[in-house]
């Protein structure tokens, strides 16, 4: 056998060994990772703790003191956002402690979700 024939078998080896590999990683019990769409919509919705801080109905604002938002890779600090639609401060008030998800769309910081805690 030459080094041409050895090298192609241990490289095809190798790539079918990494495949079922990346395939038994994908189907693991529990953690079936083939529905990237589900990930991702779990992995963007995730909940930031804040404290409102002020709220502007009428302009569809709001003032949080919040934890650091993991999917905007921001640290915590106090800030104002844009709600997405202002119905969604609808029976807060300020002091609430809330859960909130926030997004950039545009290079405008918005909350998409919020609730009381």
């Amino acid at each position: 056998m030459n080094y041409k024939t050895l090298t192609l078998t241990l490289l095809l080896g190798l790539a079918t060994h990494t495949n079922l590999q990346a395939e038994e990683m994908m189907h693991h019990e529990g953690h079936n990772m083939s529905q990237t769409g589900e990930m991702s919509e779990q992995a963007a919705m995730v909940m930031t703790k804040g404290v409102i801080t002020r709220l502007d109905e009428g302009s569809g604002k709001v003032g949080i003191k919040h934890e650091a938002i993991e999917n905007l890779k921001m640290p915590a600090m106090t800030m104002v956002f844009r709600v997405a639609d202002p119905a969604l401060l609808k029976d807060l008030k300020v002091g609430d402690a809330v859960r909130f998800h926030a997004e950039n769309p545009g290079g405008k910081l918005t909350i998409t979700q919020i609730q009381s805690q």
